[in-house]
């Protein structure tokens, strides 16, 4: 299988924000329809009140706050992780603005939560113990990363995290505003040492016109 990560490089920001958008609503699609399969009514997928927003951005502000100490606290780690993770990143060379950077975050948490938590986890819960079902949920959403080992298991237990919560809150809503809050700060923090740390293979481009999509 090819690494999605090595074409997005070649693309302009407004192309990836259009196959990150493709993918997010495939993705949901998918994960509604496993959810389907598991003889649940379509209307509980999503719900939507106060409570499950609060505890989204709870979610979210929390892991931003454990990843601010950690980066921030163990500058060598934060060095180390960066660059592990620099090819597949590449492409944060064209410098993504703060309004791009949330779409690519809104995609993440809405596309991978629907697919792997509220589809994936739900069903497989119904065959094998929850345990079970998380860890495998988890596993399958690590690997379509294409990571190197080391991030591979973070992300694997960052996954086995929003499982966790998806089960405690019973909201999926909840677990996807804390995924895309929480990946806000990841890729805005990941292309600021990208730059500093000068890791891209070709000197940066700007002013381009089909970096940005156009706004208005």
């Amino acid at each position: 299988m090819s690494n999605p990560y090595e074409e997005m490089r070649k693309m302009s920001v407004a192309d990836i924000c259009k196959s990150l958008g493709a993918q997010a609503s495939l993705f949901v699609a998918i994960g509604l329809l496993l959810w389907w399969i598991s003889d649940r009514p379509l209307t509980g997928f999503v719900t939507v009140d106060f409570r499950q927003i609060a505890l989204g951005i709870g979610l979210g502000l929390a892991m931003i706050a454990v990843a601010a100490v950690i980066f921030h606290g163990f500058p060598q780690l934060a060095e180390k992780l960066t660059r592990l993770q620099s090819k597949n990143f590449a492409f944060l060379e064209k410098r993504l603005s703060l309004p791009v950077i949330i779409f690519f975050s809104i995609c993440a948490g809405v596309g991978e939560e629907a697919l792997f938590r509220g589809g994936l986890q739900t069903l497989m819960s119904d065959y094998v113990s929850l345990p079970l079902a998380i860890i495998f949920a988890s596993l399958i959403f690590a690997l379509i990363h294409f990571a190197k080992p080391l991030i591979a298991v973070i992300i694997f237990a960052i996954g086995a995290s929003f499982g966790l919560f998806y089960i405690w809150s019973g909201s999926l809503l909840a677990v996807m505003i804390g995924h895309a809050l929480y990946d806000v700060y990841a890729i805005w923090f990941l292309q600021k040492e990208m730059h500093r740390l000068q890791l891209f293979e070709s000197p940066q481009h700007t002013g381009s016109a089909d970096q940005e999509p156009a706004t208005g």
